[in-house]
């Protein structure tokens, strides 16, 4: 399960457990899985929820492992937060936070 964890990035104190897997069943994906994995924080609350897939090999290997693959993570909710093949919005911080984040104009 750590490659997984390493792949989605999840932090320290979070627990990632996997929901679901099955081969894929799309005739461009010989060989492929796919997985569901729900993250956990320190207090047991679902904090976002991952759709992952890997092709090539004929075995189960989660994204980053070399095979052609990747995911997506969701909120609680359904909204997408991340795709592995999108880098994230803003880097080194929360939004609002640094130079990553977009000006807001002065009040008139």
């Amino acid at each position: 399960m750590f490659a997984f964890e390493k792949a989605f990035g999840i932090p320290a104190g979070h627990t990632l457990r996997k929901v679901a897997s099955s081969p894929l069943a799309r005739p461009s994906m010989t060989g492929g899985w796919r997985w569901e994995h729900e993250e956990y924080d320190a207090r047991g609350a679902v904090v976002a929820v991952y759709e992952s897939w890997a092709c090539g090999g004929g075995e189960a290997a989660p994204p980053g492992s070399g095979h052609r693959g990747g995911f997506v993570k969701y909120s609680p909710h359904g909204w997408v937060l991340r795709r592995s093949d999108v880098p994230p919005r803003v880097v080194g911080g929360r939004a609002g936070e640094g130079a990553a984040a977009p000006a807001r104009p002065a009040a008139a």
